[in-house]
């Protein structure tokens, strides 16, 4: 790296979830993060740096959220990365899906509406356009007060505009809220306002509206008092907010998006009406399962045999050059069949989880997730229960691990307990021994 280069821009990439942040920040920085085809697969913020007419740029990618109101961890890490760590980074570059763009403004409204500087990025417009759907980029420009790029992260296009406009420090900040402050409540933000020193009014706005704001919610309650109290009601206020912002954003959407009136039916969508249908759904479901363990038991059973074959053979060899007593005994009956007892059953977790990246990376667990919501919300969990569910049968230290991006606390932790109850084949010689006592 040049010694002129200094780092000078520290850059977030924000959007809602599966609308190719992942893809754009490994285009933009070189990196090989993992990406995904359902909500929840970035957890974690992912940091890369790239360099640009001799300035270098620090991407933090942070996980997909719909809304700046956090419910699950990986919202939340994006919520108070977005909020807490505002003086350190130069603005966000801001990913809007083109198939989605009134559910994405939701989001970009929020942000702008902290006073946070934004660049647009529409991404997948290739798809959009597929699906017979045009959006008219300047207009939306205009009636946002916004600069607007386009790309498709998939064919890498549009990386180097993006590189250009964020070493010419396109971003924006609103000059006027989108969301006026309801007046049954403003009098309240105003009075917060003054006792937390805060000038944004919708700040002081998110405050109120959010069940846990990081902290910062039973500082402001406390200086409330009971009859205030009894205004705030966080869902109720989220809610107001929310069919106020959409209001205004399908009078944005009328004006920007027009749509063919006939179109090539896509072939995802021709699969998607057997795939997630009430009865054949879950017909496909328990073939495809079916297939891939009587599949992983057939593929693991050569490399478990080299593997038992290979440390039957360390354990006699052992068991051969070590003089006779307590620690050839140790080794040789022990430690060496103690390992390979658990060396064996590698072949079939590694090989049952590539085959759940499969499911994952072609996009059939976010239908999956979408068929068995219907199937275990009796039982107290939601669809994405699935995924952990379905990995525990491999192991249940990272199915409990994918829990994460389960937003309903009860939920994850219903789904955390019954896990460990899924058998794997490392327990088959556990209950073989129960059986026999």
């Amino acid at each position: 790296m040049p010694n002129s280069a200094k780092k000078q821009k520290h850059i977030l990439l924000v959007g809602n979830p599966n609308v190719g942040k992942s893809t754009l920040f490994n285009l933009l920085c070189n990196k090989n993060q993992k990406t995904g085809n359902y909500a929840g697969v970035t957890v974690a913020s992912h940091e890369g740096t790239y360099l640009y007419k001799d300035e270098e740029v620090e991407i933090v990618d942070l996980p997909g959220s719909y809304s700046i109101y956090p419910t699950s961890e990986d919202e939340a890490i994006f919520t108070k990365y977005l909020i807490e760590e505002q003086e350190k980074y130069s603005g966000v570059i801001y990913i809007a899906d083109a198939l989605n763009l009134k559910r994405s403004l939701l989001l970009y409204q929020q942000i702008k509406d902290l006073g946070i500087p934004v660049l647009m990025v529409i991404n997948q417009v290739d798809l959009a356009e597929k699906r017979g759907l045009h959006i008219d980029s300047k207009k939306l420009s205009e009636l946002l007060g916004q600069n607007i790029l386009e790309s498709n992260a998939k064919k890498n296009i549009g990386i180097d505009e993006i590189r250009e406009s964020i070493f010419k420090d396109e971003f924006s900040v609103s000059d006027k809220p989108y969301f006026d402050i309801p007046s049954e409540n403003l009098g309240l933000v105003f009075k917060i306002s003054r006792q937390i020193e805060e000038n944004n009014f919708y700040k002081v706005w998110t405050l109120i509206a959010a069940d846990t704001y990081l902290g910062k919610l039973e500082s402001v309650k406390t200086q409330l008092n009971q009859e205030d109290r009894k205004c705030m009601v966080p869902k109720r206020l989220q809610v107001q907010e929310t069919i106020r912002r959409y209001q205004q954003i399908d009078g944005i959407i009328s004006q920007t998006i027009s749509k063919k009136p006939q179109f090539k039916e896509l072939l995802t969508e021709k699969l998607d009406k057997v795939l997630v249908h009430p009865i054949l759904g879950y017909l496909v479901f328990g073939i495809i399962l079916l297939t891939i363990f009587q599949s992983v038991f057939f593929i693991a059973e050569y490399p478990m045999n080299w593997i038992d074959a290979a440390f039957a053979w360390l354990s006699e060899t052992s068991r051969t050059w070590l003089p006779e007593g307590p620690l050839n005994s140790l080794i040789s009956d022990g430690i060496i069949p103690g390992i390979g007892g658990i060396v064996i059953f590698a072949p079939q977790i590694g090989i049952l989880l590539y085959f759940l990246y499969l499911l994952e990376d072609s996009g059939y667990m976010a239908r999956v997730i979408f068929l068995m919501d219907r199937f275990l919300r009796p039982f107290g969990l939601n669809g994405k229960s699935i995924v952990p569910l379905v990995s525990g049968t491999a192991c249940a230290i990272p199915a409990i691990m994918s829990t994460r991006n389960i937003e309903n606390v009860k939920e994850r932790l219903i789904t955390i307990l019954i896990t460990p109850f899924m058998t794997c084949s490392a327990r088959l010689p556990v209950y073989s021994i129960i059986i026999a006592l």
